[in-house]
Parts: C-alpha cells; sequence; structure tokens
C-alpha cells in the first residue's frame, strides 16, 4: 500500500502546525548552526489518516507498520544524510512497539521545535557520530552483508521481529555458545541475528554468552480443517475432459493478482532447496508438478481484478495471446494445466466491486477453467486490516468464494482460514499482502518458525491441496 496523500497535500492543509517544521528544514538547508546542547526526543502528532513508518529513510523502502492520525510520536533523530523528498526523521510509535523512520512534513511539532537540536543517526536507526565500541568490553558493532531476519531468540524456531536491510548497523551486546546467533539492538529494538549474515567490527568471541529461554521459542501453527479440500466427482470428470484435449498432467497454472504474482509464492520451491520440516510427504507431488512451481504466469499480475482476468485489454504479453484472448483463456491455451489455483478479489474491494459483480466473475472464470478441462482451485483471500470497511467485505467475499466453489463441485482452498492462528493473520506490516519468509525469499522453510508466514504457509498449503487434486482426481 503506497502514502495515500503527498507531503504538498498535508502541508497546504495543515500548514500552521507544521510550520515549526518547515523552518527548520530551511535552517538545515541554509547550514545554520545546530545549538550546542542536542535535545533527546521531541513528541510530534501524525498529520495523515496512516503514516508509514519505513525500515530506511526512502520513500521506496519496506514500511514495518503504521501510525493512525492523531497519535503521538517520539522523535529521537533525523537523517544524517537528507534527500530532496524532504527531512526522514526516527520515530517511535505510542505502544513502544514501532520504530522506524518518517517524513517530518507528516507530522506536527510543538510550536518552537527545532528538529536541528535532533541528533543525525544514519539509515540503520543508530547514531552517526557515535564512537565504537572497543572489542572486548562486552559490545561491539556489526554490519548485516544482505537483508537478515531479526529475530526474537537466537535460531528460525523463533519469530521474526522485523527485516533488517542490507548495511544495517547493529549493536551487538551477546552471542551462544556456538557463536551462530548474536544478540544486538537497532532502530529501538532488541533482537538475534544470524551471525553469518553480519559483520563484525571485532572479534565475536569477546561477546559475552547468552542462552535463549526454550519457552520462547515459536511452535508449528495448526493447520485446520477445511483448509484442504475434500476432491469430489466434478474434479475428475474436468480432468479427463482436459486428458481428451492433451492438457498436461505435470503442469498447473497459478491465477491472480500481485499476491499470486509474488516472487514469494511457489518460486522458491521451484528454484529449491525445500526445507521439508515434518512436512516430507509431500515430496512426490513437489516432484510431479516441479517445473510449475517458476514458470511465470500469463495470468497473474499486481493490481488485478477478477475483471482483468476476463478482459482482453489486459493481456500482458500481446506478443503471445491472441488480441481476442482474456489473459485466463491465454493461459489456458498456452500452458495446457490440468490444475490452476486461482485466488482473485483483494484489489476487487478497494475498487468498489460489487458482490454480485464479483460473484458473476467468478463464476465465469470457473466455467471458462472446466470448458479448457483445467481443475479450478478457489482460494480464499486473506484478511485486510487496512480499513474495517474492507475487513468486512474480505468476510463477505470469502463466503461468495465458499458458495461458488460448493454449487460448482470445484475443489475450495480455504486459505484464509490457514492465516488465522499466524502473526498479525499472516500478514506484512502494510496489514494487505502476506508476510514474508524467514529469510527474504525463502518461502520454503516448512519449519515452525518459517510457517509463522503468510507466504510459507500459502505454499505448504498449496502443495497439501495439488497433493488432494492430484491423489483425488488424477491417474
Amino acid at each position: 500500500m503506497r502514502d495515500r496523500q503527498g507531503p504538498a497535500h498535508w502541508l497546504a492543509r495543515m500548514l500552521p502546525a507544521v510550520l515549526p517544521t518547515v523552518l527548520a528544514l530551511a535552517l538545515l538547508a541554509s547550514g545554520a548552526a545546530s545549538p550546542a546542547r542536542g535535545q533527546a526526543e521531541l513528541r510530534a502528532t501524525v498529520i495523515p489518516h496512516r503514516l508509514n513508518v519505513r525500515e530506511q529513510p526512502d520513500l521506496g523502502a519496506a514500511a514495518v507498520g503504521q501510525v493512525p492520525r492523531g497519535a503521538e510520536v517520539r522523535v529521537t533523530g533525523r537523517e544524517d544524510d537528507p534527500h530532496d523528498s524532504g527531512l526522514w526523521v526516527f520515530v517511535t510509535g505510542p505502544d513502544g512497539a514501532l520504530s522506524g523512520w518518517a517524513l517530518a512534513d507528516y507530522l506536527s511539532f510543538a510550536p518552537g521545535a527545532d528538529l536541528t537540536t535532533l541528533p543525525q543517526i544514519d539509515r540503520a536507526g543508530t547514531g552517526g557520530s557515535s564512537p565504537e565500541p572497543a572489542p572486548g568490553d562486552g559490545t561491539m558493532t556489526g554490519l548485516t552483508i544482505r537483508a537478515a531476519n531479526f529475530r526474537a531468540g537466537p535460531g528460525t524456531g523463533f519469530s521474526v521481529l522485523r527485516t533488517l536491510p542490507e548495511g544495517t548497523r547493529v549493536l551487538l551486546t551477546a552471542r551462544t555458545t556456538d557463536g551462530v546467533w548474536v544478540k544486538g539492538a537497532a532502530g529501538g529494538q532488541t533482537g538475534w541475528l544470524y551471525k553469518a549474515l553480519v559483520r563484525v567490527s571485532g572479534d565475536p568471541t569477546a561477546l559475552p554468552v547468552e542462552q535463549a529461554n526454550p519457552a520462547a521459542a515459536v511452535t508449528a501453527p495448526d493447520i485446520p480443517a477445511g483448509v484442504v479440500p475434500a476432491i469430489g466427482p466434478r474434479a475428475r470428470e474436468i480432468y479427463l475432459h482436459g486428458r481428451a484435449q492433451g492438457n498436461s498432467r505435470a503442469t498447473f497454472s497459478q491465477i491472480g493478482d500481485s499476491i499470486t504474482a509474488s516472487d514469494d509464492f511457489l518460486t522458491p520451491l521451484g528454484a529449491g532447496p525445500v526445507e521439508w520440516g515434518a512436512y516430507g510427504a509431500l515430496q512426490p507431488v513437489y516432484n510431479a508438478f516441479r517445473a510449475s512451481f517458476a514458470r511465470p504466469s500469463l495470468a497473474a499480475r499486481g493490481g488485478w481484478t477478477s475483471l482483468d482476468l476476463l478482459n482482453p485489454a489486459s493481456s500482458i504479453a500481446p506478443e503471445i495471446c491472441e488480441p481476442y484472448e482474456s489473459p485466463l483463456v491465454c493461459e489456458y491455451r498456452v500452458a495446457k494445466p490440468a490444475v490452476a489455483l486461482i485466488m482473485i478479489g483483494t484489489n476487487d474491494i478497494p475498487l468498489g466491486v460489487d458482490d454480485g459483480t464479483y460473484r458473476h466473475n467468478l463464476e465465469t472464470i470457473v466455467q471458462i477453467s472446466a470448458d479448457f478441462g483445467v481443475i479450478p482451485v478457489l482460494s480464499t483471500i486473506p484478511d485486510n486490516l487496512t480499513d474495517p470497511a474492507d475487513s468486512e467485505r474480505v468476510h463477505a467475499f470469502n463466503a461468495i468464494i465458499r458458495d461458488v466453489a460448493a454449487g460448482s463441485g470445484v475443489p475450495l482452498w480455504d486459505y484464509w482460514l490457514a492465516l488465522q492462528g499466524l502473526p498479525n493473520k499472516g500478514l506484512a506490516p502494510d496489514n494487505y499482502h502476506p508476510s514474508g519468509g524467514p529469510l527474504p525469499g525463502a518461502t520454503a522453510t516448512f519449519t515452525p518458525g518459517g510457517l509463522q508466514s503468510g507466504y510459507t504457509m500459502r505454499n505448504l498449503t498449496a502443495l497439501m491441496v495439488l497433493d488432494a487434486v492430484w491423489q483425488g482426481a488424477m491417474d
């Protein structure tokens, strides 16, 4: 989700509130000297409906969470290298659990507040001018050499607090006995990092040893009954019809929007390796469909609605698809799959598609699939926690998906149900897309820690659904 209003909009609307900020920006630009004694922090109030708090001082950086309008945040620093987008400041949310970067233009400061008195800090959220701790005194610094998960404990069985971008500076305070994990602080949080992903300023063996509390480790989430469908005779009929038309028994298609087009969905299974955990019994169906996991789909693209799948004007491959072909028809003609994993509707909701239109589109998608001899597996959509009204419509759309699947006799993959026991219902900090894996791009890690993420759970349950269809409807 993008910021819904830009700095100019809010500046025009809230000029009296943000005037101190503008003056502070002017002082920075003119090179005016800062007071000799800096302030540890300032307090500010959020101006827009939702303020995105980001991992880095950049509009393109991932949001770690949102703070609502009117909430008070602590402002503890400013960026040490200002950018053209405006002055970025480091903020901590009202409950202390959320820390990151925000544009100062989105904040209302008290009259007389001087942002130049805030300490300059680097992109990792640590003091840019603070001296390096001496090795051997129990603390030293580290720098992430690639994006790394910041965990609640030393191991993949612990939950991910956030993902630290490459180049994040961390103040290290402890290590495990074997030295595989190091503990540190970054961006106002304390957590553990895999040592191989951190370049340490000194000798890490000089850090004090700290052991984890086993009770803090996460356990594998339950996959409720009803997530994986029972396969009825209609699926078998569609499959036999497809075989008569030459459809491939080893091919499936991915149909949907950005949640399907994402590199976190199934692509890591195609790239391998897969960490099976307790799910090694799924390896036969994985091998049977291996070539399909990383195959790009002609019917999956970010921002699409149910209508886009049926609209020839939405084609993303005019050099492959005929002018009269919808993306769905083109994908089926080119790929000739036996099965299609279909999830669509997340974007229909904010764009105001009514229930009747959505149902009609979904029924059309099912009918086209059956006509091509492709078993359509309809997936429910994840929650949308960005807006109460949109959240309610997710439940209405999921009821339609379940009803269409039952009425058509096709398999239902209740992905929404599988997410309910996960942190934040399996959603990323934007409260809209599923959360990522235990390491960036590693959503094929079916361990208890890995399965705390929405995309990893989606990949596992996709395999489980494919296995059910493979064994229940296919030769």
